[in-house]
This record gives structure tokens, C-alpha cells and sequence, in this order.
């Protein structure tokens, strides 16, 4: 899966510790400029402010620039600025978004394209939003959930300074919907329980794993058993 992604982050690019915070959101930006000239910028020893985990170009080609281990610097907030935030997953917790946010930069400018991708972006974005998925869960044993309150645009998290990106044509529910539709199919086609398994994630009340796989014959833990009665209730209401 990592062979598409071009490692292209050197000693200038920046980043720091998440000093033992685990990553559980991603954040969409548009890049106001072409994929070169970001490139250009997170690799430049004149940029000291800023970085990103990943960007996608408009060709579908991925490119990452700081490891997701570690904190990118795109999606910071001083603490007296978090009381603005759009979602309520930053507004709740007191500390630097970065610390908890894996960020991905869409090769694009507002002004001409308000968010919306090609097909070949989008397609590479989906690849790329499971990649973090599966990454995150391999690696620290937690999922981020595959909703509008994980899969954010950073005008959600700075809405003053940053109001118009990734933009209102930005794809966020195809995203979700293509990664949910994708996450079961690898392994129930032949399974006794297909069908019931297809009603309950299309009910938004079970979920499959981010490396395209439902494991229907493995055993639950007690969290995703906490999930699951959860989703219920939120059903029936």
C-alpha cells in the first residue's frame, strides 16, 4: 500500500513530538497552489511555520512530507483561539489540534475550484484516508471512526483565519461513503452472515476495519461492543 506514496519531507520540514498523543482526526486542506510549489514550501529551510503530513495531487500522485508518528504543523491553535473552533471534537479538548491530527493538503485554489477534486484526486484521497485508517490502527490499536466528526476540513478547526478551506465543493461525504462501502467486501462475500452484516453497516450501527476487511468470525472487543450499543441507541432515537 506505501508504494504510492513518495516520501518527500527533508531536514527543513517541520515537525515535533505528539509527546504520547494518539492521532484520531484527519484534516482536509486545499493547498492554494500548485503541487510543486507546496512541495517547494514544506521542504524549504525559509519555511519555519508550517508543514503537512500528506498532499494529493491533482494527477492522484500522494506525497508525504512528515511521518505520522509525528506532529505536522498545520493544523495549530494558540489555546485561547480553540473556544472558535467549528467542530466540537477541537472545541472540547484543551491542546494543540496538531497534537491529535493527521493532515492532508489538496493540490488546488479556492478561488477557482472551491474545494472540488478530480476524479483521479479524489480517487487517490479515498486511498490516502484509508491508508491513515489502517496506519492509526495498526499502529496504536485505535480506529478512527469514519464519520463527519473525524474526517474534518481545517476551516472547522480555524474558521477565522482559515474560512475557506478545503471549501464547500469539497467531497467529505463521498469520501465516508466510498470508505464504508469499501470496508467489508474483502472478506463476507462467501460468508453465512453477508447479508445481516451488509443491513447493519449500511444502518451505521457496525463498522468494518480500515484495511478493507470486516473479520466476521473474530471476536469483538469490549469497545467495539461499547460502539455498537451505542450506534443502536442512536438508531432507535
Amino acid at each position: 500500500m506505501k508504494d504510492k506514496i513518495i516520501f518527500v519531507g527533508n531536514k527543513h520540514t517541520n515537525f515535533s513530538s505528539r509527546k504520547g498523543v494518539i492521532p484520531d482526526i484527519i484534516v482536509n486542506h486545499i493547498s492554494q497552489g500548485s503541487k510543486d510549489s507546496c512541495i517547494s514550501w514544506f521542504t524549504s529551510e525559509d519555511n519555519t511555520k508550517s508543514s503537512a503530513h500528506f498532499l494529493v495531487g491533482k494527477d492522484g500522485s500522494i506525497y508525504q512530507f512528515v511521518n505520522v508518528e509525528k506532529m505536522a504543523w498545520g493544523n495549530g491553535l494558540y489555546l485561547e483561539d480553540i473556544k472558535y473552533a467549528v467542530s466540537e471534537k477541537i472545541k472540547r479538548r484543551k491542546v494543540n489540534p496538531n497534537r491529535y491530527t493527521i493532515s492532508i493538503e489538496h493540490e488546488g485554489i479556492y478561488q477557482k475550484t472551491k474545494g472540488a477534486l478530480t476524479k483521479e484526486q479524489l480517487d487517490s484521497s479515498i486511498y490516502l484516508h484509508r491508508y491513515i485508517m489502517d496506519f492509526v490502527y495498526k499502529n496504536y490499536d485505535k480506529k478512527i471512526p469514519n464519520d463527519r466528526e473525524h474526517i474534518i476540513g481545517h476551516s472547522e478547526i480555524d474558521p477565522i483565519r482559515k474560512p475557506f478551506c478545503p471549501g464547500e465543493k469539497f467531497p467529505f461525504e463521498k469520501i465516508i461513503s466510498e470508505i464504508r462501502e469499501g470496508y467489508f467486501l474483502a472478506d463476507i462475500e462467501n460468508h453465512w452472515a453477508k447479508e445481516e452484516i451488509m443491513f447493519l453497516v449500511k444502518r451505521k450501527i457496525m463498522e468494518g476495519y480500515p484495511d478493507n476487511s470486516f473479520r466476521p468470525d473474530q471476536y469483538i472487543t469490549r469497545g467495539e461492543l461499547a460502539s455498537i450499543l451505542r450506534n443502536i441507541i442512536k438508531d432507535d432515537a
